[in-house]
C-alpha cells in the first residue's frame, strides 16, 4: 500500500469534484475578475463550462474580451484546466448574495451548532486546521450557502443539483440540454 500525502488527496478530490470546483470558483470570484465581481455572478459549472450572469451588455462585452485571462486565473487556482470555457449572459446579479462564507458560518452558529464551530483565525491560517475540520467546514459551508440561497428564492436543479434563480425545475444549462436531447430524440424517432 502506497502512502499518499494529505495535500495529494485534497488535490485529487478537487480534480474529481465538480461541486467543489464550482464552490472554489464562486468563493474566489473577486480574485478572478477583480472589481467586476460586483457586476457579475457565476451561476453554475457544467461540462467544463462556467456560466456567469453579468449586469449589462457593456460589462458582458468587457468580460468576454478578458475571458482567456479569467480562464488562466481559474486554471492557476484549480491547478487544472477543467474549465474550458466561460459563457456570459446578461442577467440579474444578486449583490446581496456576495458574502464572506466565514462570517455566515461563524455568525449563524446557534446552540445546536456549537460543536461544529471553527475559530475564524484558524480558517485564515490553514496550517492550524486539521483535515477533518476543513472537510467538516466545507460541508457546513455548502449547507449554509444552500440554506441562504433557498431563503432568497433560489431553487435546486432537479438534474445537476446546482442552485438557480428562475422558473421551473431545471437550471438554464440543464433546461437547454434537455431541449436539445428532446429534439435529437424526436428527430431519431421520425427517421
Amino acid at each position: 500500500m502506497e502512502i499518499v500525502s494529505v495535500k495529494t488527496m485534497i488535490e485529487t478530490a478537487i480534480v474529481k469534484s465538480r461541486k467543489l470546483k464550482e464552490g472554489i470558483v464562486i468563493s474566489r470570484w473577486e480574485e478572478i475578475v477583480d472589481k467586476l465581481a460586483l457586476k457579475s455572478t457565476p451561476i453554475v459549472l457544467k461540462e467544463g463550462t462556467l456560466y456567469v450572469y453579468v449586469e449589462d451588455s457593456i460589462y458582458l462585452h468587457h468580460m468576454s474580451m478578458n475571458k482567456n485571462k479569467y480562464l488562466q486565473k481559474i486554471e492557476e487556482i484549480l491547478k487544472s484546466d477543467y474549465i474550458k470555457d466561460i459563457r456570459f449572459k446578461v442577467g440579474k446579479v444578486q449583490k446581496d448574495l456576495k458574502y464572506d462564507y466565514r462570517e455566515v458560518y461563524i455568525n449563524n452558529n446557534s446552540d445546536e451548532d456549537e460543536n461544529i464551530s471553527i475559530d475564524k483565525n484558524s480558517l485564515n491560517r490553514e496550517e492550524n486546521v486539521s483535515i477533518e475540520e476543513m472537510v467538516d467546514h466545507l460541508k457546513k459551508m455548502a449547507q449554509r450557502r444552500e440554506e441562504v440561497l433557498l431563503k432568497k428564492g433560489y431553487k435546486k436543479c432537479n438534474d445537476c443539483g446546482s442552485m438557480f434563480k428562475g422558473h421551473g425545475e431545471y437550471c438554464y444549462p440543464c433546461k437547454e440540454k434537455n431541449i436539445k436531447d428532446k429534439n435529437i430524440n424526436d428527430h431519431i424517432h421520425k427517421v
